[in-house]
């Protein structure tokens, strides 16, 4: 699939491929930039590269550029700090960092997309790259540091066959798809290649856009969104807009959910609103390439207290259960996690295999998720190890103890908030505390309380 991604950018003419505020680029000047910048980077070396950005068009382009060149890309968001954008150089070795956004880091080649290719055109010398990798995605660590999951080209080569031919979006052409999710989010990946490979158009939404509702509900409207990919605390915060629903934004087909738990409250909310809209609840770890599963919730789901995230018979792996955890196999499972840290990771017949710390049962077909058996969280669709946020208390000085813990809504596993207790030794306070640690984690691992 992805060695075809070039005809399909070619093929696709002058229609929108990536739209942000009062910005957009068309199939065909993708085409042309993903191949001048694809060049350049085989000129630079065949390390991976890091991408350093939010939702611009730029990002966006790198992402296909470093997919064409087989440079294996790492998307990091803003919302990382930059010491940790350090460690991740460290931890991957990249040899690049390409800043669609302004940071200053050192020990790396740091270029804009112009300053590349204004600097490797005329080179004559070309790299031999053949990486397995097409990305890595670092996600939050037990240990404190920064996870590395690396995700082959065959991974993401079967999780793109997979999902385009889903009899569940077997009319899904040349859709106008609504894109909230961060760039180092593996749910970006349906955004982005799902909409490639169906000719559609992604409307994509910035972090402070996303933060308002009116903002968000215009972008919606303005461009007659159909397909809407998210997290179910982005559709709770729509919903809030009773104005919200059918007669006003008619065009509405589609709701894609991933990356933390769907109510059956919230589901009802929306079939209230939109009766004939198609809602698609979807089930996966970063290690098995965005997501695994999916179901379409009927009506009489939600007369059970939990909605399932997936049909066995469907799915791009082999799901099974064992002492209650969810266990992949299949070809979109990773092979392990970067710096050769197999845990959790094992071949059956030489096929990946990954024990996922999600409990969850089969029923009548249908996969179910109902928690970890670990500390690991989701929040607002981020996965979060607790510990992670513990080490980084401990390394600020004046903290010698520190517990975090997650706070759930009621008889659920949803989690309302991140709270810390800590014991300190001088004077520092619950602000000072905040302070210190916005400059090692991202601002969604800082607890509420502390």
């Amino acid at each position: 699939m992805l060695d075809k991604i070039l005809d399909v950018l070619k093929n696709g003419n002058n229609n929108i491929l990536y739209k942000i505020g009062n910005k957009e680029i068309t199939y065909i000047e993708a085409f042309n930039k993903v191949v001048l910048i694809a060049n350049n980077l085989k000129k630079q070396g065949n390390a991976p590269v890091i991408l350093y950005g939010h939702k611009s068009i730029n990002q966006f382009i790198s992402i296909l550029a470093c997919v064409v060149a087989k440079r294996c890309y790492i998307p990091i968001d803003l919302c990382t700090p930059p010491k940790r954008v350090k460690e991740i150089i460290e931890l991957s070795n990249a040899t690049l960092l390409i800043k669609n956004e302004n940071i200053n880091i050192e020990n790396i080649e740091v270029l804009t997309l112009d300053e590349l290719n204004n600097k490797y055109e005329n080179s004559k010398e070309s790299y031999d790259v053949n990486n397995n990798n097409a990305y890595i995605i670092f996600t939050s660590g037990s240990t404190g540091n920064p996870k590395g999951v690396p995700i082959s080209y065959d991974n993401l080569n079967n999780f793109i066959s997979w999902v385009i031919k889903l009899n569940e979006f077997n009319d899904c052409k040349y859709l106008k798809i609504l894109s909230e999710a961060s760039f180092s989010f593996d749910l970006s990946l349906m955004d982005i290649y799902f909409s490639i490979y169906t000719n559609s158009s992604i409307i994509a939404i910035d972090g402070d856009t996303k933060e308002n509702i009116n903002m968000t509900l215009e972008v919606i409207k303005n461009n007659k969104i159909e397909f809407l990919i998210m997290t179910p605390t982005f559709i709770k915060m729509l919903l809030i807009d009773y104005d919200f629903n059918s007669i006003n934004y008619e065009n509405i087909k589609y709701m894609f959910f991933c990356g933390e738990c769907l109510e059956v409250e919230t589901v009802k909310k929306i079939k209230e609103r939109f009766p004939n809209v198609k809602v698609i609840n979807a089930y996966g770890p970063t290690e098995a390439t965005c997501f695994v599963s999916l179901i379409d919730i009927s009506d009489d789901m939600l007369n059970n207290n939990v909605l399932p995230v997936g049909k066995i018979d469907g799915a791009a792996v082999d799901i099974y259960i064992a002492n209650n955890e969810i266990i992949l196999k299949g070809a979109s499972v990773f092979s392990g996690y970067l710096g050769n840290n197999s845990s959790n990771c094992f071949k059956i017949d030489n096929i990946n295999c990954y024990r996922t710390g999600d409990i969850g049962y089969i029923d009548n077909n249908y996969l179910y998720c109902s928690g970890r058996i670990d500390n690991q969280i989701k929040y607002q669709g981020y996965r979060i190890e607790l510990a992670d946020i513990e080490n980084n208390l401990l390394k600020i000085n004046g903290v010698t103890a520190a517990c975090v813990i997650a706070k759930y809504k009621e008889k659920s596993n949803i989690v309302r908030l991140i709270k810390a207790f800590v014991t300190v030794n001088n004077n520092i306070s619950e602000d000072d505390i905040k302070q210190e640690l916005d400059k090692i984690v991202p601002h969604y691992m800082i607890p509420k309380k502390i």
